[in-house]
């Protein structure tokens, strides 16, 4: 009988096990992946379901000793695994972020059984009767499949942000979905139509820059204006059985978490309030977000709980405050009776205990090694998920920074033990020195905001802020050879993300930080805080230097661009782009450095003439263009986003902003505008759209034109470049399918990561 080897994986992953006998990579690329439900019991609480996210893998444990788990398998699925759950003891679906996919785990066979592809960034998953519905976060959407043949049965779009963490009903009747970046009503008012600064406390300063407003779309004041509306829908409910959807607004502006209530059925949501329509960086110190969980009635009705009860937000430094802080509260969980919430308070290592009756904290549980005011953001755990286990008083928390699971004896309500999540972390040094930085929310002076709490996940809340200071100075400003000075009262800027900002100083909007330790004056004028010390700051850096944007999701899967895309052709918007002029000497490619590049030059300009800006603004990058298209100004529109492009957000699509006076032959050319458009939307990230992609092959598909196009697909993106591997050559498949057939193998994996490596497991038959 032919030699066949018992597994063979092909995958991408950062860094493989030190335990196993396989190949070694040399990077790790951080994708940064927003857990959602990333840990989770079975039916019968004898198994714990974790995700490894850094190594991509699956953990199975036996906890059939409550206290003592024991790591029984790891299953490597895709990459930036966030959430798990398990559908039988045996079959677990794994949700994957960066992979746009669902891996269906078998623990029984210790391998992926079967992958669907959902769509770009899928979040979450549940089950009701015979149906799985997928959170895709990227698309707005829900996706229905069928358990048994694990086809798409229904796809549900919604009409909210990010819809991520996922509940069912204690009678599977209904199907709940938060939306992560649901917004408050705000939206902007245009400059042209804005009312003038008020005057600046600083003698010295001159008057300030017109600029756009920040706004409730709710203000009787501006209806003339604002002729669209803002339905704020934080949370849908899903009828499992006609997919008839109806939306619960006025929740939370940052839901993270959503649990059902056993008993009463009512809804609880984990969730940050901005404040965002307060105006002024003084006005906000210490205090722009709430920390809250909000209840949802029977009928609709939402009962909000403030995490933070009683702080004198006046009081800075607050060590009180920052003794009991919860923080970013994220994943929820309730005991069997439905009368102890615990809630997950990422940004400050702790889980709180909530009466769900009136809201009232019942103690607090320090995760980790930072009780009390000690702050100490490189040894911080960031407490992500729950898994309650009531039967047996313990509680399983993952936590996302430190890659660990603690445990948590609800009796005593005390930590007892902290494991691994995994065998292996590849994590780099840089990466876990420096992530606390940015969701320590003990950083601040009173322990209730970060800089996630507006950088959400190292993304964006998709608000606008203002953090002018009256009071301020001018800032001198020097790029391309000239000098700007820029006003304190900058007025309204965008959220910007955080991905790709290695080598694209300067930064913010207006080019006024130098480099990204410019930004640690924030941690006491905006944070309330202390400024970090040089090698802190300088360990925070390093992390954000590591961030890198995931594929873009409107790319061919070997890096081209589709024929078309929204009614516009992106290739010959691309030579439009590259290649043509709008006025005489100007070209997009001018400015927007791109193919490939961030889409800047990285200079601050002023602009004059039609289309001008009161403020000089650096070129900003286009590699995250595509996230930031869900603003509709149309009379009578339901807009889900209150904020467009530019930096004040008052633009609210590519065709408006083409349609500029200053873009001379094409603001009048629809077609070249359209192609412009689907160029843009199709922008390359950096991170090949092949990263990530997985297919399952099985007996039944292993010789289809899919499996076949997608193995060819991959080994050409492979001698491309853009995904690390050795690629199977192709005389070597039909080995693989008698492989399959010797050895009864159900499923072969194939997963393009980053790095790529083929995997043999050297265990033979002769």
């Amino acid at each position: 009988m032919k030699c066949c080897q018992k597994y063979l994986i092909l995958l991408v992953i950062p860094f493989l096990g030190a335990t196993e006998s396989f190949p070694q990579t040399s990077s790790y690329v951080n994708f940064e992946g927003a857990q959602t439900n990333p840990i989770r019991l079975s039916a019968d609480g004898i198994h714990l379901f974790a995700v490894n996210t850094p190594d991509a893998r699956l953990s199975v444990f036996d906890v059939s000793s409550p206290s003592s788990p024991k790591l029984i398998t790891e299953i490597p699925v895709g990459i930036e695994p966030v959430s798990v759950n398990p559908r039988t003891s045996d079959e677990i679906w794994v949700v994957n972020q960066v992979s746009d996919s669902v891996s269906i785990v078998s623990v029984s066979k210790g391998r992926v059984t079967d992958t669907l592809h959902t769509g770009d960034e899928p979040s979450d998953v549940v089950f009701s009767g015979n149906h799985a519905f997928v959170s895709v976060a990227g698309l707005m959407e829900v996706l229905v499949y069928d358990v048994r043949t694990h086809s798409l049965v229904k796809t549900l779009p919604l009409l909210g942000h990010g819809p991520r963490a996922m509940a069912v009903s204690a009678d599977g009747s209904k199907v709940y979905v938060a939306f992560a970046l649901s917004g408050n009503k705000t939206t902007v008012l245009p400059q042209s139509v804005s009312p003038p600064q008020p005057s600046p406390t600083n003698p010295a300063l001159p008057p300030p820059p017109s600029v756009a407003t920040i706004i409730n779309s709710t203000d009787p004041q501006w209806k003339n204006n604002i002729l669209y509306t803002l339905p704020d829908n934080d949370v849908a409910q899903i009828d499992a059985a006609t997919f008839a959807i109806k939306y619960f607004t006025g929740v939370g502006t940052i839901n993270l978490g959503i649990a059902v209530r056993p008993v009463t059925g009512e809804l609880y949501v984990s969730n940050t309030d901005a404040l965002n329509l307060t105006h002024f960086e003084p006005k906000l110190r210490g205090h722009f977000v709430n920390n809250r969980v909000t209840r949802i009635g029977t009928f609709g009705a939402s009962t909000f709980y403030d995490l933070n009860p009683g702080v004198d937000y006046s009081i800075l430094p607050n060590p009180a405050a920052l003794t009991n802080a919860l923080a970013q509260p994220a994943g929820l969980a309730f005991d069997s009776a439905g009368t102890h919430l615990y809630v997950a308070s990422f940004g400050t290592d702790r889980v709180g205990v909530i009466n769900p009756d009136n809201g009232n904290i019942i103690t607090r549980i320090e995760i980790g090694s930072t009780p009390g005011t000690i702050v100490n953001p490189a040894a911080k755990r960031g407490p992500r998920g729950l898994a309650l286990n009531s039967n047996t008083s313990t509680l399983y928390v993952l936590n996302r920074i430190s890659n660990t699971i603690t445990l948590v004896n609800t009796i005593q309500n005390t930590a007892v033990l902290e494991i691994p999540t995994g065998s292996f972390d590849p994590t780099p040094s840089a990466i876990r020195g420096g992530r606390g930085f940015l969701y320590d929310a003990k950083l601040s002076g009173n322990g209730t905001g970060s800089c996630a709490s507006c950088h959400v996940d190292a993304e964006m809340d998709h608000l606008a802020w203002d953090l002018g200071d009256p009071g301020g100075n001018m800032v001198t400003v020097v790029s391309g050879g000239l000098s700007y000075q820029l006003h304190p009262m900058k007025g309204t800027m965008t959220t910007q993300t955080l991905r790709g900002l290695n080598n694209l100083a300067p930064y913010h909007w207006r080019g006024d930080r130098a480099d990204f330790s410019a930004f640690n004056p924030a941690f006491g004028s905006l944070m309330g805080g202390s400024q970090l010390s040089t090698s802190d700051m300088t360990a925070y850096v390093n992390f954000i230097n590591t961030i890198v944007f995931p594929p873009n999701p409107n790319q061919n899967l070997d890096r081209t661009l589709p024929a078309t895309i929204h009614g516009g052709d992106p290739n010959a918007g691309l030579n439009t782009y590259m290649n043509e002029f709008y006025q005489p000497t100007l070209s997009c490619q001018g400015c927007h450095t791109a193919n490939p590049g961030p889409g800047s030059d990285l200079l601050v300009k002023a602009r004059t003439g039609p289309g001008a800006t009161t403020q000089p603004m650096k070129v900003p990058q286009l590699r995250n263009i595509y996230q930031k298209l869900y603003m509709n100004v149309l009379s009578g529109s339901k807009s889900i986003d209150g904020f467009g492009l530019r930096n004040d957000g008052a633009t609210p699509s590519l065709l408006s902003f083409f349609s500029q006076e200053i873009f001379g032959t094409f603001a009048d050319d629809p077609v070249r505008k359209a192609n412009l458009t689907a160029y843009l939307l199709c922008f390359d990230t950096g991170t090949a759209p092949a990263v990530g992609y997985s297919d399952t092959v099985t007996l039944a598909n292993v010789s289809s034109s899919s499996i076949t196009t997608d193995w060819t697909t991959l080994e050409g993106q492979a001698a491309a470049g853009n995904i690390d591997c050795s690629p199977i050559a192709a005389s070597e498949r039909g080995d693989i399918l008698e492989m399959l057939f010797d050895r009864d193998l159900v499923a072969l994996s194939l997963v393009a990561l980053v790095p790529l490596v083929v995997v043999v497991k050297n265990e033979r038959d002769d």
